[in-house]
């Protein structure tokens, strides 16, 4: 039965975005979905109105109407998988793509050959959960012959476990693309199917996107009917795309449905599909992304142009050597140097591998130049340290960014520094091993640090079951109880993290300080220090205590060498979090007596001695302790930002102090003084620069308020607000404020704006029995009686 026709004019695109418009009333305040089934129709109607347009588009942009409409057909279905309408619109299309495309086999049945492949997947991912149980987590307290040879165990059973996802997502993409050229007819030219990313390095997970390219065989593009060759290539990727996309496990976002940006107003959050499973489907068609063979097909005002990636084998090879083009949000050419054969002509695939190795072995300073820029890059936004510092901040982490980047991006590069073609990890670090580049040593802690990404992406993406690399919690109920760490190393265990990171901090500081990596070798050594500076930021406190009270009777007494600085620096502040402040200041004592080379330790030592004088009520003490060194800061070796750093954490503390002591006008000016160099400290040195000063103008603020100054107090809580709406003691400085002047109205305003906040923070399970909201609440009450009350007068 023929679908009704939709109607088709020039005014579509005001239709699709009055659909985005309706869709708005249904998506929260994080534009996720409230109610997925009233969401659906929107969708349908949106996936019909794709389909009718196509008609009525070029060759282009048609592809991308039938692929968008595919994905919001679909994504009815998933949201009201019982609707006969939403599944006949879906099968329709199907049916109606194949002629669109010219395709040989008109009868193919793309959802049978989707459901063939689901059940496929469906046993992948149920091996690859039962392999992750086997494999042991490595305790914290074991000899050192027994962690080896558990790690090495845990390598071994990576590899195998990677090796099977790989040969059976490989398995899955041939059989997509057999089905392909049976329904398209004979292909017009010898062709392989080239795949990259994660899938080339062994990498991949059975919730991974499918990035590839289609190379085709030199000199086709001199033959009269390599326009068609091409058509033929690209109606067969789109059928390739439908197919994946009709597992339902592509989230509508990576289409790049344009009404939903179209739509959103400043200040709103544009779309997100959260309730389709994240799982195999195509790289997206956003600007950023488009590894796919159909490429980036869109231009935009930043991005004037198109990149296709099915070309001749030659003509894929250009995009080794240029820019133009190819600034995506990421480099073709670094995509391009690693890749693995999928399906098609085996030769082809050679050739064009044999072309990435002349490029790997060149000698041109323009490719090392461009790996070493490449470099440069990953190591300042992959870098594991200030990542690791700034966790503290979040509720979530990222683990893909956070672990398996930190890792695997660095083996990659140093493949390429050293001219061995890209491929698995494990295999570049076997090849580095027989260069003589690294020891055995170094090649297992690499080894295990691969084993250990792997691992935890593996996790928490079966765990989850779609491809969501976030780790933690919603939103942060209490920044001083942060549960983002312990949810981190839940994944493989305390051991296995804390040298994750090591070794990978190791690795990151020698491709950072090496001045000729043309010709390096180097070997890492794990040493006590890496394990205290890990165990600290990890925050694993306990730990920290424990490890030093065993390493400090190995050790001779008041050793000064460097290292053992910084460990006992990290063991004082590990009493100073679990509030054991009088043997934090003992340590901290120490310390202070020694020479320390140093200049960031040695101010360190400075600001957690002022703070431990401050936790133990010593409040004169510790602000004359700071007048005394502050004229010392000033005076080190430090950049401006960490100057600026420091010295605002000085003031502050200094200012607390001096609120403690009731010196409220002194106090203030110590934290106007904090605040401003607050505004001085880089972003990646200081990530809740913006909190502090809140945190300052709130103190500002209940300085005043206790100097009677109550119309100023709102005005300093107003900024608080500004830098951080959602920081509660300013919320509660202007009540108490509006309170004393018995401004009831305004108080009722912030009372409730606090309520709303907390209600947004806490659990469910936990608002009835939290003790500030339940306060909120009572003041909420109080300001409405008193309004009746004086209504009443």
């Amino acid at each position: 039965m023929a679908e009704t026709s939709h109607v088709v004019d020039s005014s579509w695109e005001q239709e699709l975005n009055k659909m985005a418009e309706q869709l708005k009333q249904f998506l929260d305040k994080n534009g996720k979905e409230k109610d997925p089934e009233k969401s659906a129709s929107i969708f349908h109607q949106m996936g019909l109105l794709y389909k009718e347009q196509s008609k009525q588009d070029d060759s282009i942009t048609k592809k991308l109407s039938l692929i968008r409409s595919a994905a919001l057909l679909n994504s009815a279905v998933t949201r009201q998988p019982g609707n006969e309408q939403f599944k006949q619109s879906l099968k329709y299309f199907c049916s109606n793509l194949l002629k669109t495309a010219g395709a040989k086999i008109l009868d193919a049945d793309l959802l049978k050959i989707a459901q063939e492949v689901k059940e496929m997947t469906e046993n992948m991912r149920k091996g690859t959960n039962e392999s992750l149980k086997q494999i042991k987590t490595i305790p914290y307290d074991v000899t050192i012959d027994e962690q080896k040879e558990l790690e090495a165990e845990k390598i071994a059973n990576i590899k195998t476990i990677q090796a099977q996802i790989t040969e059976n997502y490989k398995n899955m993409m041939k059989f997509v693309s057999n089905e392909c050229e049976k329904i398209m007819g004979n292909p017009p030219c010898k062709y392989s199917i080239t795949g990259m990313g994660s899938l080339a390095r062994y990498e991949i997970t059975p919730y991974s996107d499918f990035e590839h390219i289609i190379l085709l065989e030199e000199g086709v593009q001199e033959k009269d009917n390599y326009s068609q060759v091409l058509e033929y290539f690209r109606w067969f990727s789109v059928i390739f795309q439908t197919i994946i996309i009709n597992l339902q496990e592509t989230i509508i976002p990576s289409v790049a449905i344009p009404s939903f940006k179209h739509v959103t107003k400043p200040g709103e959050k544009e779309f997100f599909d959260a309730f389709t499973k994240r799982g195999i489907s195509f790289d997206g068609l956003m600007p950023h992304a488009c590894k796919l063979p159909l490429g980036r097909m869109e231009r935009t005002k930043k991005k004037p142009w198109t990149t296709e990636l099915i070309k001749p084998v030659n003509e894929m090879l250009t995009y080794l050597d240029k820019d133009e083009d190819l600034k995506n949000g990421y480099r073709i050419s670094d995509v391009l140097m690693n890749t693995c054969q999928v399906y098609g002509d085996e030769q082809i695939y050679q050739q064009f591998s044999e072309g990435v190795r002349n490029v790997l072995q060149s000698d041109q300073p323009s490719h090392h130049d461009r790996l070493m820029q490449q470099l440069n890059e990953d190591l300042t936004n992959f870098d594991a340290f200030n990542s690791l510092s700034a966790l503290s901040t979040d509720s979530k982490c990222n683990i893909k960014r956070l672990v398996y980047r930190t890792s695997t991006l660095f083996i990659s590069a140093l493949g390429r520094l050293n001219s061995i073609d890209d491929g698995p990890s494990f295999a570049i670090i076997d090849q580095l091993t027989n260069n003589n580049i690294i020891d055995d040593e170094t090649a297992h802690l690499l080894s295990f640090a691969i084993a250990v990404s792997c691992q935890v992406r593996l996790k928490v993406y079966m765990e989850k079951e779609g491809q969501d690399d976030y780790v933690g919690e919603e939103q942060l109920y209490d920044a001083m109880d942060n549960k983002v760490f312990a949810n981190l190393m839940d994944t493989v265990g305390e051991r296995s993290m804390m040298d994750y990171f090591a070794i990978v901090y190791n690795l990151q500081d020698v491709l950072r300080n090496k001045d000729d990596l043309s010709n390096l070798k180097f070997n890492i050594t794990l040493t006590p220090l890496d394990k205290f500076k890990m165990l600290n930021l990890l925050q694993l406190n306990d730990r920290v205590i424990g490890d030093w009270e065993s390493y400090s009777q190995e050790q001779p007494p008041n050793t000064s060498s460097q290292n053992e600085l910084w460990i006992r620096y990290y063991v004082a502040r590990a009493y100073f979090l679990t509030h054991q402040y009088k043997e934090s200041l003992l340590m901290l004592k120490w310390l202070e007596e020694r020479d320390i080379e140093h200049q960031r330790l040695k101010v360190t030592v400075i600001r957690a001695k002022a703070r431990c004088l401050y936790n133990l009520d010593r409040f004169q003490e510790a602000a004359q302790f700071i007048g005394r060194v502050k004229s010392e800061v000033l005076n080190l070796k430090l950049s401006d930002s960490d100057k600026y750093l420091f010295r605002s954490h000085l003031a502050y503390i200094i200012a607390r102090c001096q609120d403690e002591l009731k010196e409220y006008q002194l106090a203030i000016d110590q934290y106007m003084e904090a605040s401003e160099y607050y505004v001085r400290v880089d972003q990646r040195d200081e990530p809740w620069k913006e909190i502090n000063r809140a945190i300052c103008f709130y103190h500002i603020g209940l300085c005043l308020y206790e100097l009677g100054d109550y119309d100023t107090a709102i005005t300093e809580a107003e900024k608080s607000l500004q830098h951080f709406e959602q920081h509660n003691g300013p919320v509660n400085n202007k009540c108490r404020s509006h309170l004393e002047r018995n401004e009831y109205d305004e108080a009722l305003k912030y009372f409730q704006t606090e309520l709303d906040l907390r209600l947004q923070f806490v659990p469910s399970e936990k608002q009835d029995s939290d003790e500030k909201i339940k306060l909120a609440r009572s003041n909420i009450q109080i300001c409405q009686n008193s309004l009746t009350r004086v209504m009443q007068e």
